[in-house]
This record gives structure tokens, C-alpha cells and sequence, in this order.
């Protein structure tokens, strides 16, 4: 959504994490007054707090002071003009708030090419999780491994920070280096990570078995994700025999309505989903107005939203119209909780006013701002431990059912890895146990092997496995292996209309 206000706003975008260009320049004393008096009306023309009768600048400016001597002020005292600033947004929600020049970028993911150590993060209480890594950035290179858990950041403590707090702390210029502690299970290490140019594309799609397709998205931005997301819907065909895992952990939002879009394309019926309620500036009054999808959508047996405390903003709109609609099941941890929707506006001075307008409500939960969406299965990802050193020979492909001292030794190593609960009663067979359980793996690394029971890529990556659990623990992804054990439960049930 973009609109134009006096000849200071270049562009407004309503939940949207990205920068518009700017023609940076420094504001004379006349201009800043100008900017303060533009912001306190939209502040008061469109802020979901404020009234017709509010006077933003006058909570910051009170007295009535005239307008030569509030550009005296400005011209006397060079940083007036951002206090100022600062004050009068930060005087409603906690979403509103001025971003100065040269700032937005890290406080806001922007775009699909950042500087950083190529990391994404979950929260955790002692810092930071490592929930995945770009194969190119400064953190895999240095060997960081997916569970780590970040405790300190060139040597000071991110133990309660948010992960966008941590995420800040990491980014810098081009070519720099930030030093990292990471917890890998019991073990503490360091790291020097260096920063680098990555480009990464917001939306991930793969097939884990026929039936079964996961998508991720890290951020809703339509940065040509969502043609990528419109192409795997459309190569699966019209068919509901089939199950989606769309993973939304650790996403921060982005844009409301490609959020919606991508709500409508996996609704299959005519069905009210969401809705958001705005204020009408001349009554105060709020209005509500509901989302209701087109009825063209892609039709699935089943839809497993994957979330936790990082899952926030257009995430949460996506899984709470899924959920209350009857197409999807939560699985994971309880989300954010941010149900406001806001405006980035771009000053001349390359400064952003994010101000908050929207009110977005579920339609069984209602408000969920700072309350977040419960999951209706709750899961977290496990850290498994064990000092057994198993190596399975990588240079026999096993078959299904064959009887060897290299199948003992892989059910040992699957038992180790926590992917079979015990050793089978034949623990040298490649039997039914053993077979479900590579068949698990396989899906939950998205690893394509053709061979019938455990060939060459398979070993190698249990062998991969029990390498980094050697180096102190070994990352499970539950929240997805759930995922996958009710997707086949789904697709081996009789199918269920939802009530809509």
C-alpha cells in the first residue's frame, strides 16, 4: 500500500519490512518543523491510538509555542529534532515508533540480500539457537552447527535477548568480523565469523515423500517468492490427496496482504478467514472489515502450520485463518503475539515513522496482540546427547530385509541418533523398524536416495550425524518429525471436509 503525505513521505507500506529509496539529505530547522508537523498529522489521521481530538506534537511541544520559536529551538540544539521525534511516536503502542537515518535496515530485515554471518535464529534462554545456516555465510565456513546456541557476541552475554536484538548484534559492514560463543551441548566454543554480502530468498519448497510437500517461509516478502510458491502449488496438481507442512518458525511477518494472498491460495472453499479493524478518523470509531477467500485455492488432505515465539505478525495472520478455518493443525510452540499492523514511512532524510494503524484479529482467538496463538500440538525441537563413536562402512549399500554386521551396526548408530527407540529383536537385520526409521530420516533431511534400503547418500548422512553429535549434541527437529507422522496418519485416514 503506498501513499504520498505533503512532500516529505516517499512511500507507506502497511506491515512491510522493506526500505523504499530515499533522497537523503539533511533537514534544515524550518524543514524538521515542517516533518514533526506532517508526522503528528498522520499520527492523528490514521494512528489506530490516536483521536481526532489528539495533538501529538503537543505532548512533546507543550505550551503552544509558536512556530519561529520551535525552529529556533531546532537550529540551537542539533538533536532536538530526533528527540522530538523519537517522544511523540514512542508515546502509543510499542510497534511505533522513529527510526533514524541509516537505521531501518537492522532493526528491519529488508531485503532478500543482506550483510550478515549467515545465520538464522530461534529464541532460546540463553541467547540464541542456530536453527539453520547459509551454506555461504562467514558462521558455516567457521563451523557453526545447526543447535548451537549463541551465548555471547564479541564477549557480552545475550542470555534474555531477543533474537532480533542477537540477530543486530551479528550484522555489520562488509568484510568485518564478529566474535561468537556458542553452547554445543555441555562444550563452550568460540568462533570469529566474517561478515559477507548473502543473497537468500524468502520462501523454500521440496517434496519429502509423494504425498507430502514442505514449504518454508523465513519472511512473508514478496521478493519473487511468491511466484516460487505459486509454481509449487501449481506442480503438484488439483489433487487432495496430498499434505502440506508449511514451516513459519522464526518468521518475523512482512507484508499483510501477500500474507492474505497466500492464505486464499491454500483455502479451497469460500470461507470468511481473518479480519482487521482500522479507525475511521472523522468518528473514532473502529471499522472491521473481513477477509473471505475466493474459493479457488489449493485443496490438501491436510495442512500442518509449524510455529514458536519467533513466529510473528503476517506469520501468525497465515496460521490463525488456516487454523480457524478447519485446514490446518499448529504444531510447535506458543507464537509472538503481534496482531498490529503498521505504516513505514520514508522521510527525505532517509529516516522511517512506523506507525501502527491496523488491528488484526483472529476469528476464533479475536485481539492476540501480546497474547500470541496457542499451537494445538505442542512440540519443541530436543538437543540428543551420547558418547558412543559409531562410523557404518559408507562403501555397501544395504538392501531391505539382508543380514549383516554393517546392519547391526547402522540400527546401533540409528539408536544412537535417536531415530529408533531400541535395538530391534534382530539387531543385524534391515527389517521393518530399521526401514521406517531410514524412510524418516531421509523425509526430515529432504535426502533423495533411490536405493531400496539404505544406499550410499543414506549412510553418509547418519555417518554426517554422528559426527556432530560426537562434537558435544545432536539437533532433532520434532516439531517437524511430528509434522510428518500426522501427515501419514492423514493421508492413510478417510478424508474429512472441514466445517468451514
Amino acid at each position: 500500500m503506498k501513499k504520498r503525505l505533503f512532500a516529505l513521505l516517499l512511500a507507506v507500506c502497511l506491515l512491510a519490512a522493506s526500505a523504499f529509496p530515499a533522497y537523503a539529505q539533511a533537514f534544515t530547522p524550518e524543514e524538521q518543523y515542517e516533518a514533526l508537523c506532517a508526522t503528528a498529522e498522520l499520527i492523528r489521521e490514521y494512528g489506530l491510538e490516536s483521536s481526532s481530538r489528539d495533538d501529538p506534537l503537543g505532548r512533546v511541544l507543550p505550551g503552544s509555542p509558536s512556530k519561529e520559536a520551535v525552529i529556533a529551538r531546532l537550529a540551537a540544539d542539533p538533536d532536538l529534532y530526533v528527540q522530538l521525534m523519537t517522544e511523540m511516536l514512542s508515546a502509543y503502542d510499542s510497534h511505533t515508533m522513529y527510526v533514524p537515518a541509516g537505521d531501518y535496515e537492522s532493526t528491519f530485515y529488508a531485503t532478500s540480500s543482506y550483510v550478515g554471518v549467515g545465520m538464522t535464529l530461534q529464541s532460546h534462554p540463553l541467547g540464541a539457537l542456530v536453527s539453520e545456516l547459509h551454506p555461504s555465510g562467514g558462521a558455516a565456513e567457521a563451523g557453526v552447527l545447526r543447535g548451537d546456541v549463541i551465548t555471547a557476541v564479541d564477549g557480552v552475554s545475550v542470555a534474555g535477548y531477543t533474537v532480533s536484538a542477537v540477530a543486530q548484534l551479528l550484522r555489520g559492514e562488509d568484510g568485518t568480523r564478529v566474535n561468537v560463543t556458542v553452547l554445543r551441548g555441555e562444550t563452550e566454543k568460540r568462533f570469529s565469523l566474517l561478515r559477507c554480502t548473502l543473497v537468500t530468498q524468502c520462501y523454500y519448497g521440496a517434496r519429502l515423500e509423494d504425498n507430502i510437500f514442505y514449504m518454508h517461509w523465513s519472511a512473508i516478502i514478496n521478493d519473487g517468492s511468491y511466484l516460487l510458491f505459486l509454481r509449487d502449488l501449481n506442480t503438484m496438481g488439483r489433487t487432495e490427496e496430498q499434505c502440506l507442512i508449511l514451516d513459519l518458525r522464526g518468521n518475523p511477518g512482512g507484508d499483510m496482504e501477500l500474507a492474505l494472498s497466500i492464505t486464499t491460495d491454500l483455502l479451497p472453499q469460500r470461507v470468511v478467514f481473518f479480519s482487521t479493524a482500522t479507525r475511521d478518523p472523522e468518528t473514532d470509531e473502529l471499522d472491521v472489515r473481513y477477509k473471505v477467500s475466493d474459493g479457488a485455492g489449493h485443496a490438501f488432505r491436510r495442512i500442518y502450520v509449524l510455529i514458536d515465539g519467533d513466529s510473528a505478525s503476517a506469520s501468525e495472520i497465515i496460521t490463525a485463518s488456516l487454523c480457524d478455518t478447519g485446514y490446518a493443525t499448529s504444531i510447535g510452540s506458543h507464537t509472538h503475539g503481534k496482531a498490529r499492523g503498521q505504516y513505514h514511512i520514508t522521510l527525505a532524510d532517509d529516516s522511517t515513522v512506523v506507525l501502527t494503524t491496523v488491528k488484526l484479529l483472529s476469528m476464533k482467538q479475536g485481539d492476540y496482540e501480546e497474547i500470541g496463538l496457542i499451537p494445538d500440538v505442542a512440540a519443541e525441537s530436543a538437543f540428543i546427547q551420547s558418547e558412543t563413536a559409531i562410523t557404518v562402512p559408507a562403501d555397501v549399500a544395504l538392501a531391505p530385509y539382508s543380514c549383516s554386521d554393517n546392519g547391526e551396526t547402522l540400527n546401533r548408530a540409528l539408536v544412537a541418533l535417536g531415530c529408533l527407540p531400541r535395538l530391534p529383536e534382530k539387531p543385524y537385520q534391515m527389517g521393518d523398524e530399521t526401514m521406517a526409521a531410514l524412510r524418516d530420516l531421509r523425509a526430515l533431511y529432504q535426502l533423495d536416495d533411490a536405493a531400496p534400503g539404505a544406499g550410499i547418500p543414506t549412510i553418509q548422512l547418519v555417518n554426517l550425524l554422528l559426527r556432530l553429535q560426537g562434537q558435544g549434541a545432536y539437533y532433532r527437529d520434532d516439531p517437524l518429525q511430528t509434522a510428518i507422522d500426522l501427515a501419514r496418519e492423514a493421508l492413510a485416514a478417510p478424508a474429512e471436509v472441514p466445517a468451514a
